[in-house]
């Protein structure tokens, strides 16, 4: 189905009748014949698509890729290729890849240049870290990367400590001068945007239309069959994580960056940010959303597997506006199965708000160590009260038809004393409740192995003076 669409591309004003579900990629490259943006795995993987998303209320950009972004969630933004940022000669920042020798095919380099202006546009505090942790989401099978890390670094050593704002990187000669009259032009577009609620309310027959949230894993799945689909769209949340009642609540729309970068679970949960940032790159993080993952109902899903070890509560309406609030433990029902009605969304998450830091870990084995599907993946929370455990949290993906919520083992370890002999029999206990299968990602019992390995980890964490490697080791874990 095809509607209006009013947006800005680099510099001009479009106003086009656009199938909702036609991937951006698409769109700009077979539509526009804008082919700077390249086509490469169609699943968000190498980083050739990105592209750069401003939003009404202009607080900030994100680079995106456009091979999992349907066009029907660009009404209403400003849209930026590496056609936008050309001027007559290179800028600054593609100059010093010239300079380092960080290109050299070209396929992948508009997808970096666009990365990290994207990165600089985002209006938080320029680190060298972030930005070379900004470009994760980019592949290069040429240069090794070496040209590309001395091109960063000498584009953000102005910037260190800094906040960008957009005149600060016109003067710098990192974006072209119309970028100070988007803010502008972009209150103008205000009103037409083509899909400004989750559109709840149904027509005869039109129940089953797809709702998409950030598509990055239905694109991979049906990319071309979206294409002439009707679907609706989760519209991000002007303020997407918020402290309310005690408890700090996470709209279904936030993108996972929003969950990393959100200062109170940075309060509570300490390492927050640096522990989670391994569960996808950063262009996929600013796309995929809370909503989406859980909706999803992998076994492996890394936000689920987080979010249950927290005791999260999740919150569904209705297209009639009635909510209702369950545990998150209770909404998987089987593999692939989900107590949520057809006329049903998930409204937001909620995290019990608790005053100092909390004892935690996350961590997943993956056959890359960053930025991929897990094959098992576990987080827990631990408080302790003289010695002994209080309360546990503890979750695991990849051990059952569903994210699993491990509560025999978190019985059994409430009030046991911190001993080595508690963390080995705690295992024990985990072998018995947990159900892995042999598949693509290993066998069923390469998993109970891992999942004793996982478990080890939260305690070396948690527990670095009551256990060492070597008691694993010892215990046959390791």
């Amino acid at each position: 189905m095809k509607k209006s669409c009013r947006f800005i591309l680099n510099d001009k004003e479009m106003d086009l009748c656009l199938s909702q579900g036609r991937s951006v990629l698409d769109l700009l490259r077979k539509d526009l014949g804008l082919y700077g943006t390249k086509e490469g795995c169609r699943e968000g993987e190498c980083g050739a698509c990105t592209v750069i998303l401003g939003r009404f209320p202009l607080v900030g950009y994100r680079p995106m890729p456009s091979c999992l972004m349907p066009a029907g969630q660009i009404s209403n933004t400003h849209l930026v290729t590496i056609e936008g940022l050309q001027g007559e000669r290179p800028n600054r920042l593609q100059q010093a890849f010239i300079n380092q020798g960080a290109t050299q095919c070209g396929f992948c380099t508009p997808g970096f240049i666009l990365s990290l202006t994207g990165y600089l546009l985002e209006g938080r505090t320029v680190t060298l870290q972030d930005a070379v942790d900004a470009l994760d989401g980019n592949l290069c099978r040429c240069t090794g990367y070496g040209s590309i890390r001395r091109a960063v670094a000498q584009i953000v050593e102005p910037l260190l400590g800094k906040v960008p704002s957009l005149q600060g990187l016109i003067e710098l000669d990192l974006l072209p001068a119309y970028f100070a009259t988007i803010p502008q032009r972009l209150a103008k577009l205000r009103g037409n945007c083509l899909a400004d609620s989750p559109d709840l309310t149904f027509e005869g027959g039109e129940k089953d239309r797809l709702l998409i949230a950030g598509g990055t894993d239905l694109y991979v799945q049906q990319g071309d069959a979206l294409n002439k689909s009707k679907p609706r769209f989760l519209i991000p949340e002007s303020e997407p994580i918020r402290v309310k009642e005690g408890m700090i609540e996470i709209a279904a729309s936030a993108s996972m960056e929003q969950l990393l970068r959100d200062p109170h679970l940075i309060d509570q949960f300490p390492g927050w940010r640096e522990k989670l940032i391994v569960m996808a790159s950063h262009i996929i993080r600013n796309r995929a959303t809370i909503g989406g993952n859980l909706v999803n109902a992998s076994p492996i899903a890394d936000c689920a597997v987080l979010l249950l070890a927290l005791d999260a509560q999740i919150q569904l309406v209705s297209s009639k506006g009635f909510r209702r609030r369950l545990p998150l433990r209770e909404f998987f029902l089987g593999y692939k199965e989900l107590d949520l009605n057809s006329d049903e969304l998930v409204e937001s998450l909620l995290v019990t708000k608790q005053d100092g830091a909390q004892l935690w870990n996350y961590t997943k084995v993956s056959k890359r160590k960053r930025l991929d599907i897990a094959g098992c993946n576990s987080a827990a929370v631990f408080t302790v009260n003289n010695q002994a455990l209080a309360s546990v949290g503890l979750a695991f993906g990849g051990v059952a038809p569903i994210p699993f919520t491990a509560r025999q083992t978190m019985a059994w370890l409430r009030e046991k004393p911190l001993t080595r002999e508690t963390f080995l029999g705690s295992m024990e206990v985990l072998q018995e409740e947990i159900s892995p299968i042999d598949d693509i990602r290993g066998s069923a019992e390469y998993k109970r192995r891992l999942a004793c390995a996982l478990m080890a980890d939260h305690y070396l964490h948690c527990f670095s003076d009551t256990c060492s490697y070597g008691d694993f080791v010892k215990g046959g874990v390791l």
